[in-house]
């Protein structure tokens, strides 16, 4: 995949969530690759292709905040396929700048990974959710230990179930988000993590909901369980 046609996959992939997504043009963008607006907001979001070559840091995030600032935009995003070091997710926070993990090439299921063709939609966090996670609703899902949940509703903001015992739970979306795009990178997602992510002790929803989905499935990584994308097809 080239630097285009990752401009082209994360704006794709914004609009799917509803936004209406462009790419600027490649002389005089002032650092923004994508614009992006949605209900009377305007993303401004910088697109880097890394890989494992080169990390976000401070600067990519300073200068994002800038560009963003610039074009008049209220949000700003970085759209990144690399790794982000600890200084710049600090200073995104303080700016409330977001990084977005979009993979360039996604594995899909049944094994095989497939680069932006033409009859192939390679999946994002929003295609995931809209197709299979919003699928779950009314469906009760069993964890082994014998205790189920069944899924009562699921939208834009995230996921409400209803325990075995009868207590209804609610998952904010911004954590499957996280886990997905993490997931979508290759990355392996372990329980701790996905707490560390929001207040209060999620990891045991999340982990039931996408492994019941067939993109992810169940791993132990150093003896602590995880999530991990499905390469087998099975």
């Amino acid at each position: 995949m080239t630097p285009d046609e990752y401009e082209q996959l994360v704006a794709a992939s914004l609009r799917q969530e509803g936004w209406k997504g462009i790419v600027t043009p490649s002389i005089g963008d002032h650092g923004l690759d994508v614009i992006a607006e949605r209900s009377g907001i305007r993303l401004g979001v910088q697109v880097k292709m890394y890989g494992g070559s080169r990390p976000i840091n401070e600067a990519t995030v300073m200068l994002t905040h800038g560009a963003a600032a610039f074009a008049e935009c209220t949000r700003c995003m970085i759209a990144t396929n690399g790794r982000v070091l600890a200084d710049a997710a600090a200073v995104a926070a303080k700016l409330n700048v977001e990084i977005r993990a979009v993979p360039a090439f996604p594995q899909l299921v049944n094994g095989s990974t497939q680069r932006n063709r033409a009859d192939t939609e390679p999946p994002t966090f929003g295609s995931i959710w809209s197709q299979h996670v919003e699928a779950l609703t009314g469906r009760t899902l069993h964890r082994e230990n014998g205790r189920s949940n069944t899924i009562l509703s699921v939208d834009g903001g995230g996921l409400i179930s209803r325990t075995s015992n009868g207590q209804r739970h609610r998952i904010d979306i911004e954590v499957f988000r996280w886990t997905i795009e993490r997931l979508l990178c290759g990355e392996t997602v372990l329980r701790e993590e996905i707490n560390a992510q929001c207040i209060g002790r999620v990891s045991s929803g999340v982990i039931l909901i996408l492994s019941s989905l067939p993109i992810f499935e169940l791993t132990n990584h150093a003896g602590k369980q995880g999530l991990m994308l499905r390469i087998d097809g099975t």
